[in-house]
């Protein structure tokens, strides 16, 4: 046991509003004509100083842009927008620009500088190569939690689901000038972490608990904050994370991955009994989401016959309507089904710009020309 570390410890779990939303966005800075990532973030932090809401991240190419608390997702996508506008407008002095993928599709990871932060290098110093492979970019939405049984409760319920988050998120298919073949490689890179990858079903807060101390008390972690599953408690801010996704491609993208995400997480917090879903069910479902993205086909949890990921989507909306879910949130979701089986995902848009080009300079200008965010 660390000394010191008490493995019986407990972690006070901070209510907050059920169903309130917070979302981050971590966004690389590339240079506006040749698209690679350069490192143009801590200008802006020079402008923008210690704001809760446009913050640094491991390395000096990413800017992460956070929404306050809202109860509906219009109007966080308008909150996220003003700041993205923000960081954009300071950018162009520097020539250089936002881009929302999951990875570059093109800059090497050796190349990026890491933050000033003695967090940073702590963390670099104890994961060394793992770490500084993170050069990787996701979106996490947060949903409030009224206390941590309740949230638990809901984790355990979203577990099932949380394939289908990144298969409808996918958007990292290239991996330093490389077609990886899947349609989201960045979550292979965070899996490689002793506390990467999926959640665990638990039984309680009680049993969380239990685990994250037992954590703490090995010195396998310093904090909760460095449990980085795909889904995680969290509770300093009394919400779900759920932070499978990756970066969408565009504004309209992002509205729907957020609605979706918290119209389950609700629906979740008020599911009777327990899941029954194995885990080598979920665990197919994820490997098909990260393969394949929006076209894949999934195993239906309940069922487990085999369904087009986005045919199983647009049935869970429909049962969600029926039961409760804010109408207005479900409508979002709805309107983009019909654009993602239109033109399909984001990993998809990334392979058809880059077969358009055959460059990737020209693949990521067309890319960041089509986010939508400037027109928001």
């Amino acid at each position: 046991m660390k000394p010191g570390v008490n493995p019986a410890q407990t972690f006070p779990f901070k209510s907050s509003g059920s169903g309130t939303l917070g979302v981050e966005m971590e966004w690389m800075t590339v240079d506006g004509k040749y698209g690679t990532q350069i490192p143009a973030a801590p200008d802006v932090f020079v402008i923008t100083g210690d704001s809760p809401r446009i913050k640094p991240e491991l390395f000096t190419s990413t800017v992460e842009i956070n929404s306050a608390i809202h109860r509906e997702t219009p109007a966080c996508i308008l909150e996220l927008g003003k700041h993205y506008q923000q960081v954009s407008d300071i950018l162009v002095e520097q020539h250089a620009s936002l881009l929302s993928s999951g990875t570059h599709p093109l800059s090497r990871w050796r190349d990026q500088q890491v933050t000033n932060d003695p967090r940073y290098h702590r963390l670099l110093e104890h994961l060394q190569w793992m770490a500084h492979r993170f050069n990787i970019f996701g979106i996490h939405v947060h949903v409030g939690m009224p206390d941590g049984d309740t949230c638990i409760h809901a984790m355990n319920h979203l577990l099932p689901i949380m394939p289908v988050f990144l298969a409808i998120s996918a958007n990292s298919p290239f991996w330093q000038g490389e077609d990886t073949g899947l349609a989201a490689s960045r979550i292979k890179v965070f899996e490689g972490l002793s506390q990467g990858g999926m959640p665990f079903y638990f039984d309680d807060w009680k049993d969380f608990e239990h685990c994250a101390g037992r954590l703490l008390a090995t010195g396998s972690i310093d904090s909760v904050r460095d449990i980085w599953w795909e889904m995680r408690p969290h509770p300093d801010f009394g919400t779900l994370e759920i932070r499978v996704g990756d970066m969408p491609v565009r504004r309209e993208d992002t509205a729907a991955y957020v609605a979706y995400v918290r119209a389950e997480a609700m629906a979740a917090m008020h599911a009777s009994g327990a899941p029954k879903v194995h885990p080598s069910l979920i665990r197919e479902n994820r490997w098909r989401a990260c393969r394949y993205g929006m076209e894949a086909t999934i195993i239906d949890p309940e069922t487990e016959s085999l369904v087009p990921v986005l045919d199983w989507l647009q049935k869970r909306i429909e049962y969600l309507a029926r039961n409760g879910s804010d109408i207005s949130e479900l409508h979002i979701v709805d309107i983009q089904i019909q654009q993602w089986r239109h033109r399909g995902g984001g990993a998809q848009i990334q392979r058809n710009l880059f077969a358009r080009h055959r460059d990737f300079p020209a693949m990521v200008r067309d890319l960041m020309a089509q986010d939508g965010w400037k027109d928001g």
